[in-house]
């Protein structure tokens, strides 16, 4: 539409007649002048009302817009009353099928039936019904489902499985893995037998080819050291220092202490010269001069008399409890 070509400012429209009105212009092309006004208000009104009319910098500041149609870039701030975005309709309960690249809501927003590709993100987002990958969403029982990563920050509760089915394995090994038989108490599976159980007690207890499950007994402490000359461990297992108490009679000092002193000594030897009368033991001289067991050390004699200590080349005990 060329009406374009006239001036918002009414002095300014000087151009030559009929684009223009400038003085002294003759009596002829006065009506030149309107007959040109005339079409070009008729052509703008048949835009408006029929046509698609194309605004360079539009402006509008009320009234009321029926059946329009908007091609282009950003339309801000609009009051819109019914009509449709994107074949969806504006205002109505339930929306028509569209599609939007960005989609962000500051209250409530609700989805019914609805298909989110790639990502959906939400701080603080309520997700009613519906599944992920088959997966009911709040139900008592979840669907079988699989996720790449799952990360829970609060309690993970699983059934309590068998030996046969264990509770927590892996896959293509369904029957390894760790089950729960009691309360309390933490199992473990391989090949659908049972062969490891930490009970409500504490204890360790394992199946090590005895045909079932027992309960551990650990060493709490052992030595190997040369008992001649200078004492010296060879290797060791809880035990801080071997104390030389004179010839044959050592102590064995325990880096971390017993719970009590009723525990088992076991006591294997080999004497320097192959003497097959020598004897180890837990040491109680007859005066009862000092304790031969406590929580932290027990104290050992090799004799091979009822009377004369000796020296071992081969020391060898260990601690039970």
């Amino acid at each position: 539409m060329a009406y374009t070509k006239y001036s918002l400012t009414p002095s300014s429209n000087t151009a030559a007649p009929p684009d223009g009105a400038p003085e002294g212009m003759l009596p002829s092309a006065v009506n030149d002048t309107m007959r040109d006004m005339m079409a070009q208000i008729r052509d703008a009104g048949d835009g408006i009302r029929d046509g698609t009319y194309t605004m360079t910098a539009p402006k509008i500041t009320g009234g009321t817009i029926t059946g329009a149609t908007f091609t282009g870039n950003t339309f801000s701030s609009p009051v819109i009353s019914g009509g449709t975005i994107n074949n969806a309709t504006i205002g109505a309960t339930t929306a028509s099928t569209g599609a939007f690249s960005t989609l962000s809501a500051t209250g409530a927003t609700t989805f019914s039936g609805a298909t989110v590709a790639n990502t959906f993100s939400s701080s603080g987002a309520t997700i009613t019904g519906g599944t992920i990958n088959s997966t009911a969403i709040g139900g008592t029982t979840a669907a079988a489902g699989k996720f790449t990563t799952l990360e829970a920050t609060g309690v993970t509760t699983v059934q309590a499985g068998t030996a046969a089915l264990p509770a927590i394995t892996t896959t293509g090994d369904t029957n390894t893995g760790i089950f729960f038989s009691a309360a309390d108490t933490i199992d473990f599976a391989e090949g659908g037998t049972a062969v490891g159980q930490f009970d409500s007690s504490g204890n360790f207890k394992f199946n090590s080819g005895f045909g079932s499950v027992g309960t551990a007994y650990g060493c709490r402490a052992w030595v190997n050291f040369n008992g001649t000359g200078t004492v010296a461990i060879r290797a060791s297992g809880n035990v801080s220092s071997i104390t030389d108490n004179g010839t044959g009679d050592y102590t064995v000092n325990f880096t971390t202490a017993m719970t009590d002193a009723n525990y088992c000594v076991v006591l294997p030897s080999m004497v320097t010269n192959g003497n097959t009368s020598q004897h180890f033991g837990v040491s109680t001289p007859s005066n009862n001069s000092y304790a031969s067991k406590t929580t932290s050390a027990v104290r050992v004699a090799v004799y091979n008399t009822l009377t004369s200590n000796q020296d071992v080349f081969d020391a060898n005990i260990a601690i039970f409890r």
